[in-house]
């Protein structure tokens, strides 16, 4: 059996959203928001802490990463705590949102297909956490992070909001979609044609009690087109697909509006933003099944194009000998990152206490 956590390692904030309420799937508005707290902030009254907010990746939401143990590995939560207290590293809040969605997931947008879930991840989320626990509330103290669709939303989600986070990281985060969407969107068109076309997919999709890779892939596309290019009047789908399902020819137009969305396209559209991170963290595997080491490479290439290597920003690029899955190890090297980019009054009280 797992050793049991401290009693105050965790706290689960209940989240009555008043944004995400009669959304357009249905999807609950009451939600549980768990929050991890180090072991420094229970032994203090009035000490105030940094917060990193952890945004888990498609089909994944925040306490399913924080409440996951598997066999002979402790915890997220107890390699955080071994973290804080033997590695040397200043000791944060870590938030799991649940930004879920019965598709799988918002890419942590806003969009008339599913919801404004940006909106409430600012808006609702953060002015709780900052209400109901002892943090530093400001963009220099704040942070966002995560894995894949959640490593693009901490993209994305810094450089439009950056008056909210300073620090930024992205564990193979989606983005060069060019490369890395179009194959998985070819292989969406091959699962829809099985079945009929995506509104037949989807109806198929729920029925399933056991769903394969193939299926996974095309319901991700479906939800990515919820994101990028929505269309509440289509039935079932409410969006439009950027390539025919039964030619798997592209619609430019609509590719285009998905490459609004992707970083890369979205580096020039905000610079300064970036320019004015403390930190901005691109980690992947050099095997990444979905090449995403390559997606932030080209994310990389776009943010030196734009002098950001000049700027007070601290880019910092790291890759390692792994693939996408099994990798949650990374929240950590994450953490350290940004713990590591945190203003030095704080790093220097961390280390002293």
């Amino acid at each position: 059996m797992p050793a049991s956590p401290r009693p105050d390692q965790t706290r689960r904030l209940g989240v009555v959203s008043a944004l995400l309420k009669d959304n357009p799937l249905g999807d609950p508005h009451v939600r549980e928001l768990p929050v991890y707290l180090p072991p420094q902030y229970g032994a203090a009254d009035a000490r105030r802490f940094p917060v990193a907010w952890y945004l888990a990746g498609f089909t994944g939401w925040g306490g399913m990463k924080l409440d996951r143990q598997r066999a002979w590995e402790p915890s997220l939560a107890d390699r955080l705590d071994e973290l804080f207290t033997d590695g040397g590293v200043a000791p944060m809040i870590v938030a799991f949102p649940d930004c879920f969605t019965r598709y799988g997931g918002a890419q942590y947008l806003d969009s008339p297909a599913f919801g404004p879930y940006a909106r409430h991840l600012i808006e609702e989320l953060v002015p709780l956490v900052d209400a109901e626990l002892r943090t530093l509330a400001d963009r220099d103290h704040r942070a966002v992070m995560g894995k894949s669709s959640g490593g693009y939303g901490a993209l994305v989600l810094g450089m439009r909001h950056p008056d909210v986070f300073g620090l930024v990281s992205s564990t193979a985060g989606d983005s060069h979609f060019d490369l890395t969407m179009r194959l998985d969107l070819a292989k969406a068109t091959q699962t829809f044609r099985k079945h009929g076309g995506p509104r037949a997919f989807i109806e198929a999709f729920f029925s399933k009690s056991k769903r394969s890779g193939a299926d996974i892939t095309a319901m991700m596309m479906i939800a990515c087109a919820q994101a990028y290019s929505p269309d509440p009047d289509v039935p079932v789908v409410r969006a439009s697909l950027p390539i025919d399902w039964q030619t798997g020819e592209l619609d430019e137009a609509l590719w285009q509006r998905w490459l609004d969305h992707d970083p890369v396209h979205l580096a020039p559209r905000h610079r300064d933003a970036l320019a004015g991170l403390r930190l901005l963290h691109l980690d992947a595997g050099t095997r990444d099944e979905w090449a995403l080491d390559l997606g932030h490479r080209r994310f990389l290439a776009a943010c030196r194009a734009l002098g950001l290597e000049d700027a007070d920003v601290s880019i910092v690029h790291d890759e390692f000998d792994g693939g996408h899955m099994g990798i949650d190890h990374r929240i950590l090297t994450a953490v350290e990152r940004i713990a590591a980019h945190l203003p030095l009054s704080h790093t220097t009280e961390a280390g002293d206490a």
